[in-house]
């Protein structure tokens, strides 16, 4: 009885082990939506609707969901208290502190800290270019992550539950 319990346990938690990792790859492709949402509404705002900086961020916080909303907020925070000379270094100090929520790869997060470096740099014309610069660039790494997703998504998770029966296997 007890061996069956074991065995029970071991294939629910290898099963559970890869549907959790294959569910980090779905993860990423949401955030990336959220990333490219944000900087259309953001777009909108800042190039056509000519908001300051601060305020846009500010209205675009309570428009995205977490954990952007979160590091956006906290942006914003940092710029009004006059902790931080740029844009720029808020950023990079925000999502320091909330990295692990994030599972953007190397490639998204060249792109946010371009786009960040230059953000609120230069007139409303080459902000649009600054604009249009990263929404490509996000499109681009969302359809890699979109096929990403569908390819290891499957992959991780059938893998879970084979190693959790080659286990059980070994152990009869």
């Amino acid at each position: 009885m007890l061996k069956l319990i074991l065995i029970v346990c071991i294939f629910i938690i290898s099963t559970y082990i890869g549907f959790a990792y294959g569910e980090t790859f779905k993860k990423r492709q949401e955030q990336l939506k959220e990333i490219l949402k944000s900087l259309t509404i953001l777009q909108n705002d800042i190039v056509y609707g000519t908001t300051p900086l601060p305020e846009a961020l500010g209205n675009l916080s309570h428009k995205v969901c977490k954990p952007l909303s979160n590091f956006i907020e906290s942006v914003v925070n940092r710029l009004l208290k006059g902790n931080v000379e740029s844009v720029y270094e808020a950023a990079l100090e925000e999502f320091q502190v909330l990295e692990n929520e994030f599972y953007l790869e190397r490639d998204d997060r060249k792109i946010m800290s371009d786009f960040f470096k230059s953000l609120g740099e230069s007139g409303v014309y080459g902000q649009e270019k600054i604009f249009l610069l990263a929404i490509e660039g996000i499109k681009i790494n969302l359809s890699d992550a979109e096929e990403n997703a569908k390819k290891n998504t499957k992959l991780y998770r059938y893998l879970g539950v084979c190693l959790g029966a080659m286990i059980i296997i070994f152990m009869i």
